[in-house]
């Protein structure tokens, strides 16, 4: 009898037991919210990237990132996703978040955020929203810096503009009530408020700020990340294959969005998506924190290798 006969009589579990025991997975907590910008960690846990980089990834879902920075800065998340505007502001409030690993970038050509007003609103120019209520998903962040660069680049007096916070999700069905005369509104709440007739397209606000940089990043605390580089590392690795994966794949990562958003699989399918991005580039992220500070949206400047772990 050869040797792979004989393997074959062993009882399973003897063979089992003489194969080498597999690395157990490191545990992982990570806040993301289901908006395509932000969803990464959703594709990556669904596609299994994370379990083949060694990871036990829970997610936590939120509505913002400036709640996954709270999460973060608790200390009940370990890694999560924001915009660099929310991680600058923090910054100079003496929170030490780094990003270590790109994530979505905001591109003019298909914008996947945009100001949106009622279907049926008689608001037609920028000036027109002097005295009305735009609502963002949160304040003190991208969407607060697109929106008052945009309104003043065009000749708004925005100390006449009233801002709110909601979430995304409720943003159409509060301009067809008329309790807000605009919204910043990001996918996929944006295609189902436009669908549901809700909505209707007013300005691409964010090219306010450039044409290309990051709406998004992954991000810790510098410490964590100083005292966990494999982790934050073997973590990078499986968002970049994500990333490569969704940007080639945007009808399957749509419907796990589906799952998780709980959207209508019509508004999977039709909604614009998000272009990811496998690296860290500095020059993607100093136009929000350049604009950031000229708009006194962060106290001064936070410099590109301030920001970044490791630079």
């Amino acid at each position: 009898m050869n040797r792979e006969s004989f393997l074959w009589t062993l009882p399973l579990a003897s063979v089992a037991a003489a194969l080498p025991a597999q690395a157990a997975l490191v545990p992982l907590r990570v806040g993301a919210t289901a908006n395509d910008t932000y969803a990464e960690a959703y594709y990556a846990q669904d596609m299994g990237f994370f379990t083949k980089a060694g990871l036990d990834v829970t997610i936590t879902t939120l509505r913002s990132g400036s709640e996954v920075a709270a999460g973060i800065a608790s200390g009940a998340l370990d890694v999560g996703v924001s915009n660099p505007v929310q991680l600058a502001s923090a910054i100079t409030h003496g929170l030490p978040f780094v990003y270590f690993a790109g994530g979505a970038l905001y591109n003019s050509d298909l914008p996947t955020t945009v100001l949106c007003v009622a279907k049926d609103s008689p608001l037609k120019t920028v000036k027109d929203l002097e005295g009305q209520t735009i609502a963002l998903n949160a304040l003190a962040d991208i969407s607060g810096l697109g929106a008052q660069g945009y309104l003043a680049a065009h000749g708004a007096d925005v100390s006449k503009v009233k801002f709110v916070e909601i979430a995304f999700a409720e943003m159409g069905p509060a301009l067809q009530k008329g309790t807000i005369a605009a919204a910043l509104i990001s996918e996929p709440s944006l295609t189902a408020a436009t669908s549901a007739g809700y909505a209707r397209p007013f300005a691409n606000v964010f090219d306010a700020i450039a044409k290309r940089f990051y709406i998004s990043g992954w991000f810790t605390v510098a410490d964590w990340y100083k005292s966990h580089i494999s982790v934050a590392r073997q973590f990078a690795s499986a968002i970049y294959e994500t990333a490569r994966w969704a940007n080639a794949h945007q009808p399957d990562s749509a419907a796990i969005l589906e799952k998780y958003s709980k959207i209508s699989n019509d508004v999977a399918i039709r909604m614009a998506r998000a272009t990811y991005d496998t690296t860290l580039n500095p020059a993607y992220l100093q136009p929000p924190l350049q604009l950031a500070a000229r708009a006194k949206l962060t106290d001064r400047l936070v410099t590109t290798s301030e920001i970044m772990a490791g630079a």
